[in-house]
Formats: C-alpha cells, structure tokens, sequence
C-alpha cells in the first residue's frame, strides 16, 4: 500500500468560468488537467483524475464519482473508497500555482502529527480544502456526513483532528474561477512553462 497519493479534482461545474476549465490549455499542455497530472506525477509515485466522466484527452488514472451530486465532499467519499493509498494529497484543478514546496511541506506536516486526519493549506481568509491531505480513515465520517445531506467540506474539518499550515504566499491558492482569473493566469504560467513549479 502506497503512503500518499494524489488527485487532481476535476469534476466541478465551472460555471463562473463558463466552460470546463478542467480542458483548458495551459501551462504548455492542452488542458490544465494535464498540466497539474504531471506536475504532481514529480512528487507522488500515483496520481489520479477525479470528475464525473472520462472526459480528458490525455492517459491518465481516473476514479469516477461515485454519485450524480456535485461537491467536493461527494468527490472525497469517491476517492479515499477507491484509492489504497493511506493517504491522498487532494488539488483543485483550477490551482496551477501551488508549488512543490507548499506540497511537500503539507506533507511533512502529516507525518509529524500522526493523529492528524487532514492537514491543509491556509491563508487569513481560511483554509483550503482543495490543497490539503485527508487519511483513508476518514472515509466513515465522510459517509456519514453525507447520509445526513452535509456537504461542505468544512463540517468534516469541525469534527475530526485537522492541522493547518500557513501560507505565506497566498497567491499559490489562487482559483481561476472566472474568464479573467484565467487570462492572468495565462500570462503568469508562460514563466513556467510544462509545469516546472
């Protein structure tokens, strides 16, 4: 069993972005979703796609959601069931400027605090569940939760043991939530060419 993997979420709605940023280019690949694989395929020996259906133009690993529901709880559920790792390293594919460093830090923490359930990246707006590692165990809590409708990813963080690192660029959690998000985002990446974070 592997310790870590890691899984770039890609089944969102993207409506504020009004058409699957998951599929669109950047960083020197044809899709974003190829751009975080394959910089994630340089620090974790498995990674994988989460999204509702095979949609990407490109091999990878997937895990299907395991329901019709959109949230970031329901993709969770999804993969600490399929995974065998024993733990995930979760990213939102609309975050192309976490860096390697920012991930292996989160990773460090995980190990020196082994009660921990979830460790995750945060800024003074708070923390982000995107950017953030969750233990196998928690996979009977999530499924609680979601028998009892609850959703958000912060009610998990309020009832299990959750350590937080502090980041101290805040822009490496930037999401490309909407059109302009993503025209900045083009320019800035064009210094990182093929993923080189």
């Amino acid at each position: 069993m592997s310790e870590i993997d890691a899984v770039v979420l890609a089944g969102g709605r993207s409506r504020r972005m009004g058409r699957d940023k998951a599929l669109l280019p950047f960083g020197g690949y044809t899709t974003l979703a190829e751009y975080q694989f394959r910089r994630l395929e340089k620090i974790f020996p498995r990674v994988y796609l989460s999204a509702k259906t095979n949609k990407f133009p490109f091999e990878a690993p997937l895990i299907l959601d395991q329901s019709d529901e959109h949230s970031p709880m329901v993709a969770l559920a999804s993969v600490l069931a399929q995974s065998q790792a024993s733990s995930l390293f979760l990213l939102g594919v609309d975050m192309p400027f976490v860096s390697s460093r920012l991930i292996k830090s989160l990773i460090e923490k995980l190990r020196t605090h082994p009660h921990a359930l979830i460790v995750a990246a945060r800024t003074p707006a708070g923390p982000e569940p995107l950017c953030a590692l969750y233990r196998r165990d928690l996979l009977p809590e999530v499924e609680i939760l979601l028998s009892r409708g609850l959703h958000r990813l912060q009610t998990l963080y309020e009832a299990v043991p959750t350590h937080y690192l502090d980041v101290e660029n805040p822009e490496e959690l930037s999401n490309l939530n909407r059109p302009q998000d993503y025209k900045r985002a083009q320019k800035i990446g064009e210094l990182f060419p093929k993923g080189n974070r």
